[in-house]
């Protein structure tokens, strides 16, 4: 019998989900230096974890839930950026990490304002907080124990791919009757309600892009 219960944004068990996740996350984040394992090996393992998790979470919404199959396509950018983290730490790669580095800011929104409502221990709730979090976990495993570091230029590419990826979807969320990368209507109660209304408001988030991405490069500024 599956148990549901109903996500409330902003709860108590909300910010629980948060500190939780994360505190789990900054631990496993040490367990290589810790218990002195293979920094490629425990990547790579970690890679193939979520890869599989990943597939059995849009099993489970598809078999369990009913979803539509046309909605459970990787169409958006937490799934983008989750794909391509775990192929980064499969096979240590710089180039990937350039990307997902930026990309990674999307995962914040998503664990901030979850388009979810079911709450735990309902398995797509654990599925979502684990995947999005693991976004992190790949990130700053990569800064901290691959040493991996950003250029302007990467900047610049991140930006130009994701614009490549939105001018794809925009025309194919009207296709396919799909809200992927919210490119055809808001998420309910978010941070886009204060950004205007469709279409303003993705242009809204393109400044927002701008601003952030500059941000997360200035850490590296100052070496290059």
């Amino acid at each position: 019998m599956i148990t549901i219960r109903e996500f409330t944004l902003f709860s108590t068990e909300h910010f629980f989900y948060i500190f939780g996740y994360g505190g789990l996350t900054a631990l496993i984040l040490y367990f290589p230096k810790l218990f002195k394992l293979d920094l490629d090996k425990f990547a790579k393992i970690s890679g193939y974890f979520i890869l599989v998790e990943k597939t059995i979470e849009l099993l489970y919404r598809y078999l369990v839930f009913k979803e539509s199959f046309l909605n459970l396509l990787p169409f958006n950018m937490c799934n983008y950026t989750l794909i391509l983290a775990a192929l980064m730490m499969i096979f240590r790669s710089k180039k990937i990490f350039n990307v997902v580095y930026f990309w990674s800011i999307g995962a914040i929104l998503a664990i901030a304002t979850p388009d979810i409502r079911i709450a735990f221990p309902n398995y797509s709730n654990i599925s979502f907080f684990l995947t999005h979090f693991y976004i992190y976990f790949a990130t700053f495993y990569c800064l901290l124990h691959f040493k991996f570091s950003i250029t302007f230029y990467s900047l610049k590419k991140s930006f130009i791919y994701i614009n490549g990826i939105m001018l794809v979807l925009f025309p194919l969320n009207f296709l396919l009757n799909t809200n992927y990368m919210f490119l055809k209507k808001k998420p309910i109660s978010s941070p886009m309600d204060f950004l205007g209304p469709w279409p303003f408001y993705i242009i809204s988030l393109e400044i927002v892009m701008i601003i952030l991405f500059t941000l997360m490069y200035l850490p590296f500024r100052k070496k290059h």
